[in-house]
């Protein structure tokens, strides 16, 4: 049990770093996503599993372009595609594909509640399909940031209930 809190604690650290400084900056560090990668690794390893980090990690940037195909890199940053990877290190193929809609449900709720707030709720909904339209800042969601909270949520059920994952 120790060892998966240490473990916990590692990955926790740089991912609450890229939530940090993308909520503040809309931007991931890459030694941030580097440092992720090589946790996911080094744990994937220590499990006797080490190709599930390099499978995860497709998985996870596979994930990261399907917006990247729809709205192009205007959809999703480049630093959150990285993390989507680096998670999969970390998680592995099955693992991440729960962060990753985790963390895009997050994202989509407090998206919309950002929009609700600011009164422009009804306006970005009509303005959907226009393409080429300048967007607002309350439009501009830190998906690093709900990916870390998906994370979190994880780790925090992981340890709390043992059978909880795969």
């Amino acid at each position: 049990m120790i060892e998966k809190v240490v473990w916990s604690i590692l990955l926790l650290a740089p991912v609450a770093g890229a939530a940090y400084t993308d909520g503040k900056r809309r931007i991931i560090p890459n030694w941030l996503n580097l440092l992720i990668f090589c946790l996911g690794l080094s744990w994937q390893t220590s499990r006797h599993e080490p190709l599930a980090a390099f499978s995860g990690s497709a998985v996870g940037l596979a994930l990261g372009l399907v917006p990247a195909l729809f709205f192009g890199f205007r959809g999703i940053g480049g630093g959150d595609l990285k993390m989507m990877a680096a998670l999969g290190a970390w998680y592995g193929s099955r693992g991440v594909l729960t962060v990753v809609f985790l963390g895009a449900l997050a994202a989509a709720a407090g998206g919309l509640a950002a929009l609700a707030r600011a009164g422009k709720l009804r306006m970005w909904f009509y303005s959907l399909p226009v393409k080429g339209r300048e967007r607002s800042p309350e439009e501009e969601v830190p998906f690093g940031a709900y990916l870390a909270a998906a994370v979190f949520a994880v780790e925090i059920f992981k340890l709390l209930i043992p059978n909880f994952w795969m």
